[in-house]
């Protein structure tokens, strides 16, 4: 089995990337189920953080597990949120980078994709 690395993706929305978002999560969280194997950990990302006031998402960071830079890329070409014009690849940012913490959690919806997939 070859080595696997971690590279972390800190990917903007793009100009109709706040539009498409809500529309493309569904297909996006299926995805993520049907390739687990890759994914370690992900979320949204926000411009600040206010008490009392939504936060408002700006795009997503993903971690993944793969043997080369080029099969994490790829993998992430063909998510819904690349496909659905979500992200901004012109100012996507690609990261080596190696664990050190990773606690279990794991957003309902997701977990449902997770299930659906092992079926």
């Amino acid at each position: 089995m070859a080595q696997k690395f971690e590279f972390l993706f800190i990917l903007p929305d793009g100009p109709i990337g706040a539009e498409n978002r809500e529309a493309m999560t569904p297909p996006h969280e299926d995805y993520v189920g049907q390739t687990q194997e890759y994914w370690l950990a992900a979320g949204p990302t926000y411009k600040e953080h206010k008490a009392g006031t939504p936060a408002i998402e700006q795009g997503s960071w993903v971690l993944l597990q793969a043997s080369t830079q080029s099969e994490a890329y790829e993998l992430l070409q063909r998510d819904p949120f690349t496909t659905g014009k979500v992200w901004d690849w012109d100012n996507a940012q690609i990261h080596c980078v190696k664990s050190g913490l990773r606690v279990p959690f794991v957003k309902d919806s997701v977990q449902k994709a997770l299930e659906k997939a092992r079926r």
